[in-house]
């Protein structure tokens, strides 16, 4: 009979070596023969996570509970796990025990504020993104997540302080842009909105939600009529309109929006 601890030691070999499949196996064996194995459980519910097979992963997380109620890491892990199933309100019944017990524990706030957040308890999800920000002041994970909320529950301000926050330490987060430009539209702030999604599109030409806002603004004559222009010629067909005030070189040059509404302006006067 093969020794529990060159079982378990072949396991770790196996994994430590990216052979996920045989290191279940040889775990899987462990299990068999002791199922009290805290070291199998929890490395049968990690790997199963790692390969995205989330309901071996919480079956394992769930008997390692069983046996060991108090083992805090397997309740974390097993609350990712419920959130990865979709099964949120059983995330966020986990992640409030663990929170409660252990308030320092940041990233428990933030997978109870995600599981929050896809249940559409706004605040609540809010409250729980705060709250990792005071476990942990330096989390731009918690700035992120929380501008995200504030931007659902029509905060635009609150989420463009911490967007622009974010950004001045990396201005090449994409998805940190495209949400601080939505957050522009939001305060009608188009100028610079339009400039995030130039942004966008520099760094992933093709971001289709930034595509589609930049051609929806930059084609909207209502939007062209409150920066002040004025009304086109009826004989005007839209692909003349398009080229005689630039927004079609705009489109394609998103460097030169400013000197595009310049140029709208400036008509505006001249008329």
């Amino acid at each position: 009979m093969v020794d529990k601890i060159e079982l378990l030691q072949k396991a770790e070999d196996y994994s430590r070596t990216g052979k996920l499949r045989k290191a279940i196996a040889e775990y899987q064996k462990v299990n068999e023969g002791d199922p009290e194995c805290i070291v199998a459980l929890i490395n049968l519910g990690d790997l199963f996570y790692t390969m995205g097979d989330i309901p071996k992963s919480i079956k394992y997380y769930e008997i390692l509970l069983e046996k060991n109620p108090h083992f805090s890491l397997a309740e974390y892990r097993l609350g990712i796990s419920y959130y990865r199933a979709t099964k949120f309100l059983k995330a966020i019944e986990l992640f409030d025990k663990i929170t409660k017990e252990e308030p320092d524990l940041f990233m428990a706030h933030y997978w109870k504020g995600l599981a929050y957040y896809h249940t559409g308890k706004l605040r609540k999800s809010l409250k729980s993104f705060e709250a990792l920000q005071k476990a942990n002041p330096d989390s731009t994970l918690g700035y992120y997540q929380m501008s995200i909320t504030y931007k659902a529950l029509g905060k635009y301000e609150e989420a463009i302080k911490n967007l622009e926050m974010i950004l001045k330490e990396d201005p090449n987060v994409v998805s940190a842009n495209y949400h601080l430009g939505l957050s522009y539209l939001g305060v009608s702030k188009i100028l610079k909105a339009l400039k995030c999604f130039e942004k966008v599109i520099e760094l992933d030409p093709e971001h289709k939600g930034a595509k589609e806002k930049l051609s929806s603004l930059l084609n909207d004559q209502e939007l062209m009529y409150s920066f002040g222009i004025s009304s086109p010629k009826e004989k005007q067909s839209k692909e003349e309109l398009i080229s005689n005030y630039y927004i079609g070189e705009t489109y394609k040059a998103f460097s030169v929006i400013d000197k595009a509404f310049k140029h709208f302006k400036d008509q505006k006067k001249d008329s």
